[in-house]
């Protein structure tokens, strides 16, 4: 893979670099969006909530063995993480991957669960909170590549 020249935007909705930050390469479909746990609600007003979303939640491990991360999708953004923040303690931080087009579907979004929960299992890098280890859905080869 050739290394490239490309620029991040980094947009701070509430003008707060701590808070809720957007960014995403100009010439991609893809945006992520990192929300704060406290900032659920305002994220909830976002267009961007109501798409269909794969997502990280981050935090720190209950039993104090490091850091955690839930890895989940959705097609209900803004219940799945106000369900979460009802039930799940250990997560500080919601990472969020939308289309920018809103051309994710379920199909991309579960096979992309599937993938990251693979890859998250072989780096290690996080204690995976996750009870399973999601499950390959039927993906086309053409969507597989894309």
């Amino acid at each position: 893979m050739t290394s490239r020249p490309q620029t991040i935007q980094i947009f701070l909705p509430k003008g707060d670099p701590r808070g809720m930050r957007v960014a995403e390469i100009m010439t991609r479909i893809v945006q992520v969006i990192e929300v704060p746990r406290t900032d659920i609600e305002a994220f909830s007003e976002m267009p961007e909530s109501k798409q269909v979303a794969l997502y990280f939640l981050f935090g720190t491990s209950d039993d104090a063995s490091g850091n955690c991360v839930y890895i989940g999708q959705t097609g209900d953004l803004t219940q799945r993480l106000k369900s979460h923040h009802k039930n799940r303690d250990s997560w500080e931080r919601a990472v969020v991957l939308v289309s920018r087009t809103n051309s994710l579907t379920q199909t991309h979004a579960l096979f992309l669960e599937w993938h990251c929960l693979k890859i998250a299992e072989k780096v290690g890098r996080y204690a995976l909170e996750n009870g399973n280890a999601g499950s390959k859905p039927h993906t086309p080869a053409p969507l597989e590549a894309d």
